[in-house]
């Protein structure tokens, strides 16, 4: 999306827009997400400044797919209610683009957090892994069975759980955002190209790269891909052996015109090739150093089949907290936002102690993938 961001000195607030008595001053950009981009703004009330917001600027809505998009995703994010997925407050359509104001979550996204982790050399505690965990298939089974007004399911699937869409706030609460990317039966939703695949390919599910019909069971497998990472500092279709299986297997015929709607670091067709190569074999090896239940249950996220792996979001959430509650002591937010902490020390004394260290030379093994800055 071609976007002309507005140049302004520093000393004069640039307002976005304005609703009534509330206007939204632009603070920074964050950066581009999707069919948009994202933007930190500060809300002033009757011109006292007030609390900062996530705005989300969508393409430009002129055409009938772009409003239908909009009227969506609002749909969603207004019945959804639940303390770890971020809040929507409203959308305003301003000179042709509609802007979606979200909460603020103030921390630190998880991609940040396995860059860090990477750069000090050690993944996360498996505590932090099942308190993370079991907090957002929380989330997802809030979303994944929400109904509408009648009492039918509204079908939501999420489709984009990964690093860059998770974050710990200051006070270790785990925060689900942008489900601009979601999946639902909702009436006259706008439905993706057959060979697009929606959200980042690399926390993908196999029935997505596949362009099958997706459920719940989609997510959940896409959150057993960010909870591999944070536990080991490996990602599932960076394995040596499942990169050795694609490359002796080949292409396949059927996921050549597979585009990623959002880009990664390889191209989707590689990456379903990889994807059908994964067997629980790989998954066993790549968690070889965690704990017997901590390894059943990834072994269990990570199937292809999604028959084969948990069935809701709860079922999830009870055998993490099943973890949680076998480690003899308590762990939590607090627990989690002292780890995270403690990593970024970490992660940062390294940087300082090393006498010539580039942070593209501490990235993880798959750092051919876009890595977010440690202040993401």
């Amino acid at each position: 999306m071609a976007t002309h961001h507005p140049e302004h000195p520093a000393s004069k607030p640039f307002i976005l827009f304005s609703t009534g008595a509330t206007s939204y001053e632009l603070v920074r950009f964050l950066g581009p997400r999707g069919p948009g981009e994202m933007l930190l703004a500060r809300r002033h009330y009757a011109d006292t400044p007030g609390d900062l917001v996530v705005i989300k600027r969508l393409q430009d809505a002129g055409d009938a797919q772009g409003r239908a998009r909009l009227r969506e995703e609002v749909k969603l994010l207004m019945q959804l209610s639940h303390p770890a997925i971020a809040q929507v407050f409203l959308v305003r359509v301003h000179e042709g683009s509609p802007h979606l104001v979200m909460e603020y979550v103030e921390g630190h996204s998880l991609e940040t957090l396995t860059s860090f982790a990477a750069l000090r050399r050690r993944p996360f505690s498996e505590a932090f892994g099942a308190y993370v965990g079991a907090e957002v298939a929380d989330a997802l089974h809030h979303a994944h069975t929400l109904e509408d007004a009648r009492g039918q399911p509204l079908g939501i699937v999420h489709r984009d759980v990964s690093p860059r869409t998770l974050r710990l706030d200051v006070h270790g609460r785990v925060k689900l955002a942008d489900f601009a990317m979601a999946w639902a039966k909702l009436p006259g939703r706008v439905g993706t190209e057959g060979h697009v695949v929606r959200g980042d390919l690399a926390y993908a599910s196999p029935e997505a790269l596949m362009r099958r019909p997706l459920d719940g069971r989609s997510d959940l497998f896409s959150l057993g891909v960010v909870l591999l990472e944070l536990l080991t500092g490996l990602h599932l279709l960076d394995l040596e052996d499942v990169e050795r299986a694609a490359l002796a297997t080949g292409p396949l015929p059927e996921a050549e015109s597979l585009l990623a709607e959002v880009p990664s670091w390889l191209p989707a067709p590689m990456m379903a090739a990889r994807m059908a190569c994964l067997t629980p074999e790989h998954v066993e090896r790549a968690t070889q150093g965690l704990s017997g239940s901590m390894r059943a249950i990834l072994g269990r996220l990570l199937r292809r089949e999604p028959s084969e792996r948990f069935q809701s979001g709860l079922e999830l959430r009870d055998a993490l907290r099943g973890v949680l509650a076998g480690l003899g002591y308590t762990y939590g937010p607090r627990e989690a936002e002292r780890e995270a902490a403690q990593v970024r020390r970490d992660a940062r004394s390294r940087r300082r102690s090393a006498d010539v260290l580039r942070w593209e030379d501490s990235a993880p093994p798959h750092s051919h993938r876009p890595a977010s800055t440690p202040e993401s």
